[in-house]
């Protein structure tokens, strides 16, 4: 391990032999090619003008780092590019097959139009749209934020929750779609029932803040155009059904009872056909 020293070298460059006898001009150009061999390795980094110059590689043994020089001032003074540790595998480098990242992962920030992480697929992916936000963005359009406050499908991008392909269905897949109305007033937040609902139930609004419950759904009266007033409902039972715990029921008539159909009025109960 060692770098050129200044014997029988120029006074500009230790990498140039001086005139001299031949064992001093032997001794110097051995210096030199053991330099070399050992890709100008000692403790520290190279300085000055005769002892460094741009794209010249070395090795610092006090850090056991390999370094290529990409700048030197007209003072001697130069700029390194660390390109790896020479004690580890790779260079202490991450090899395109994979593997595992000791530290942090960090990237340009990007656009949507360029985002900085990509699959393949240069106008779609990860971008950092502000301080502390992630953006999604697919073929240049911006779908999706990531932030502290969860995630916004941004431009009424709906939720799709997809059946199962099958033969029955030629593996044709269909889906329950959801999304926001094209316009809203203000912002509104649903919030889910903290409890498992009961048979029947469904979800209905507690406040207007919009906190929802689970409980039984009316149907509400009919008419034309806003009018509420026809009470409806079916004239044939085809389903069995029993009436709910608790509760009394009402219809009206004539109903239907299906052969092979019951309706059950448990003790305590009634149901009125008027």
């Amino acid at each position: 391990m060692s770098r050129p020293n200044t014997t029988g070298k120029e006074t500009a460059n230790t990498y140039n032999t001086d005139n001299g006898t031949g064992a001093v001009v032997r001794g110097a150009l051995n210096d030199i090619i053991d330099a070399l061999r050992t890709i100008n390795s000692d403790t520290g980094d190279p300085t000055g003008n005769e002892n460094v110059v741009t794209y010249q590689p070395h090795i610092n043994t006090s850090t056991n780092e390999l370094k290529i020089a990409t700048a030197v001032t007209s003072g001697g003074v130069p700029t390194f590019t660390t390109i790896g540790n020479i004690t580890q595998n790779n260079l202490g480098l991450l090899p395109l097959t994979g593997g595992t990242l000791t530290g942090p992962l960090s990237a340009a920030a990007g656009t949507k139009l360029l985002p900085s992480l990509h699959f393949g697929d240069s106008t779609s992916g990860l971008f950092r749209k502000g301080s502390n936000q992630i953006g999604l963005t697919f073929a240049e359009a911006e779908t999706t934020v990531f932030d502290q406050h969860g995630i916004t499908l941004q431009n009424q991008k709906s939720i799709r929750f997809s059946e199962p392909t099958s033969a029955a269905t030629s593996n044709a897949v269909q889906y329950v779609e959801m999304k926001a109305p094209a316009a809203l007033a203000t912002n509104l937040t649903l919030t889910l029932p903290s409890t498992a609902p009961v048979a029947g139930y469904a979800l209905i609004s507690t406040d207007t803040s919009g906190s929802l419950s689970w409980g039984l759904a009316g149907g509400g009266a009919k008419g034309a155009s806003t009018d509420e007033i026809f009470w409806e409902n079916d004239q044939t039972v085809t389903t069995s059904y029993s009436i709910s715990t608790g509760k009394n029921a009402g219809s009206f008539g004539p109903i239907e009872i299906q052969s092979g159909v019951t309706v059950t009025v448990g003790s305590g109960q009634t149901w009125t056909v008027v």
